[in-house]
């Protein structure tokens, strides 16, 4: 059973507008992003099935992962 990665905020113009992919387990969130284009500096939290967790997370089968932009104002 594949893993569910769901990209919030700004993160989804880096994708054209995608915010759900299906992703193979055994990758870190890193790589997962980095393979997306998106720069892992640019997430501020990455939560799995209800639970922080760093981007160095390794996806696991059926993990829902949802991941945060930094979100910047003045």
């Amino acid at each position: 059973m594949p893993a569910i990665l769901r990209l919030s905020g700004s993160l989804k113009d880096v994708t054209g507008g995608k915010s759900e992919y299906t992703v193979e387990a055994g990758r870190s969130v890193r790589a997962v992003l980095e393979s997306l284009g998106i720069v892992p500096l640019t997430v501020a939290l990455v939560v799995v099935n209800g639970e922080q967790h760093t981007k160095d997370y390794i996806i696991q089968d059926g993990d829902a992962v949802r991941v945060l932009a930094v979100v910047g104002g003045g």
